[in-house]
């Protein structure tokens, strides 16, 4: 049977490849007041956010060389995962993601697994990229590519994962045999999400293994899984890669979160706290208000933390660093983690 050897969650926020000297393009986007922002349960406008968040005297972490060092230190945890996935060195990588209106367009599944041979990454148009939130394109260096590449996919396994969580463990999930990109002239649809992208191009590198990507509904809120109902499909996915007739060493990675897009350091640490005691009640206890915008991507770690529990690893962080770019705390918070 195949044998789940590793675990990592690594952050993929744009902001982490956007220069420190223009976080203050999406901060300007920030303080117009009309924009509503999540913060610990409640919908803000960022006048209401500043003042609530004035004890905490953010504007003092603004500076360049603050953001710098947030930067440097991000990136030397990425380097310290890439090592490890290196050493490691898997046969098969499992993919725990989510999509931004980028790898569905009409339909929405709560559950996706792509079971493909091939997994295309290319990058937008001048046309896509003009329809673009202020702030975006800079950083899509990040996870796209200059020109198309073609990442190896494993099929069988994702076959083989869609059959077991649904035959055995009672989920519906939307099996897809090619990764659905629609274009049209009102989409902003390219590549892989930036969830696998990220991945692809920051932890992976030049070792990218034959991979299965499986989504989580985390944006869509009209079908989102609860926090409860996350956890127990990444242990029924851990329990689908146990029962594979193979002798594979299997990674399985996650990407997201924590909190964004305005930071919430206590509630990071906590969440942290919670992966790495390995507690269940309180990861699927987490309420959807605190799941909203950009944390709800913690639905993604939550899944992935079920997974390790049935693998018998456990968790370490490598890193954490705080992205503020505004006196209110917007922005992104990003951890790097690994299960052993």
């Amino acid at each position: 049977m195949a044998e789940i050897v590793l675990g990592i969650g690594c952050a993929h926020t744009p902001q982490l490849h956007t220069m420190a000297e223009d976080w203050d393009i999406r901060a300007a986007r920030d303080r117009a007041d009309g924009i509503p922002l999540w913060f610990r349960g409640r919908k803000l406008k960022y006048a209401e956010l500043e003042a609530e968040r004035a004890p905490e005297r953010l504007a003092d972490r603004l500076d360049l060389a603050t953001r710098r060092a947030a930067l440097e230190a991000s990136f030397d945890a990425i380097d310290r995962l890439h090592a490890r996935f290196a050493e490691v060195d898997p046969d098969v990588v499992v993919m725990i993601g989510n999509d931004q209106n980028e790898f569905f367009s009409e339909i929405v599944p709560a559950f996706a697994v792509v079971a493909a041979d091939e997994l295309p990454n290319l990058p937008r148009t001048a046309e896509q990229n003009a329809r673009l939130p202020v702030g975006i394109e800079i950083s899509d260096h990040g996870h796209l590519p200059e020109d198309q590449v073609n990442f190896p996919g494993h099929r069988t396994l994702g076959q083989h994962i869609a059959r077991h969580v649904v035959g055995k463990e009672g989920f519906d999930v939307t099996l897809c045999h090619e990764k659905p990109t629609v274009r049209n002239e009102k989409s902003l649809l390219y590549g892989l999400p930036h969830a696998y992208g990220f991945l692809y191009k920051n932890l992976l590198r030049d070792r990218v293994k034959p991979n299965v990507p499986v989504d989580v509904n985390c944006w869509y809120y009209d079908n989102s899984p609860p926090a409860a109902r996350c956890h127990d499909f990444g242990a029924a996915v851990a329990r689908a890669i146990a029962a594979w007739d193979s002798d594979a060493r299997v990674a399985i990675l996650t990407t997201g979160g924590l909190t964004h897009f305005v930071v919430d350091e206590e509630w990071d640490r906590w969440f942290l706290d919670a992966l790495a005691r390995d507690d269940r009640d309180a990861l699927c206890g987490i309420p959807q208000a605190e799941l909203m915008a950009g944390t709800s991507e913690c639905k993604s770690w939550i899944a992935t933390s079920a997974a390790m529990r049935e693998a018998g690893l456990r968790m370490s962080v490598v890193g954490y660093q705080p992205l503020y770019r505004t006196e209110g705390g917007t922005g992104s918070s990003c951890a790097f983690v690994e299960w052993q």
